[in-house]
């Protein structure tokens, strides 16, 4: 199947084809991520779609298996189905995801649903900490693994500051910063608001694109200290508003 060289170019013959499956039960087809902005590159990015129905039963769902897998082929991700209430009672506990996602979004078909959210400062934090933490556990369990392989170290490093990206953003969201356009940007933006040293996760986050020969252990070493360093600073902020 040819690639999707722009995202805008399927718009109207994906919506009709959840619009037929879906018939009423459709509120609104969203796309979110890189695919709405300057930072998709056709044949490597998803293509991420959020189809908010009335009924998200399985019966109903189950009617859109055909059109994944015809839009699945070329390279658009399976769409997460979610109802209006399912979004509202998972702010507090997706609060990243959300954020994530309102931050960048276009609606293709029905109802803005996303524009209105309001998420609660504790939430966000909280998620935050979570995340952070969990990474500093599992990049330490990682390193033990990989018994210092320099290409295994350098996968880890890719792995985890993509996978991060978004508590990146939320973070400068709980310092009451503007979340710039590309990931190389909040990289930068998060460094400097928190005094990170040595731009040491710009430099992780470039791993995967390096040519052999690096230390990757010096680079994981620092990552891991920086990845520390913000879960200590989530974990000392106040919980009080809305973001």
């Amino acid at each position: 199947m040819a690639k999707i060289t722009n995202p805008n170019d399927i718009v109207e013959e994906i919506v009709a084809d959840y619009r037929a499956a879906l018939g009423d039960v459709l509120v609104s087809v969203i796309m979110y991520g890189s695919a709405v902005t300057h930072e998709y590159r056709p044949g490597s990015s998803d293509i991420n779609l959020a189809i908010v129905v009335s009924d998200d039963s399985i019966a109903q769902i189950g009617k859109c298996a055909d059109v994944q897998k015809k839009w699945g082929r070329r390279n658009v991700t399976a769409p997460f189905f979610m109802t209006r209430v399912y979004i509202e009672r998972s702010l507090d506990t997706y609060p990243i995801e959300f954020l994530d996602m309102k931050n960048n979004y276009r609606v293709l078909e029905g109802e803005d649903v996303l524009g209105g959210l309001t998420i609660r400062r504790e939430h966000l934090r909280l998620q935050c900490e979570r995340e952070l933490k969990g990474a500093s556990i599992h990049l330490r369990k990682a390193y033990v693994q990989s018994g210092g392989n320099q290409r295994m170290l350098r996968e880890l490093l890719d792995t985890s500051v993509r996978t991060l990206v978004p508590v990146f953003k939320a973070m400068l969201i709980l310092a009451e910063r503007s979340i710039p356009a590309s990931k190389s940007e909040v990289i930068s933006a998060l460094e400097e608001r928190y005094s990170l040293a040595a731009s040491v996760i710009s430099v992780a986050f470039q791993s995967a694109a390096s040519k052999p020969g690096k230390n990757y252990f010096e680079i994981f070493d620092a990552y891991v200290r920086a990845v520390d360093r913000l879960s200590e600073a989530v974990d000392g902020m106040t919980n009080e508003g809305s973001v």
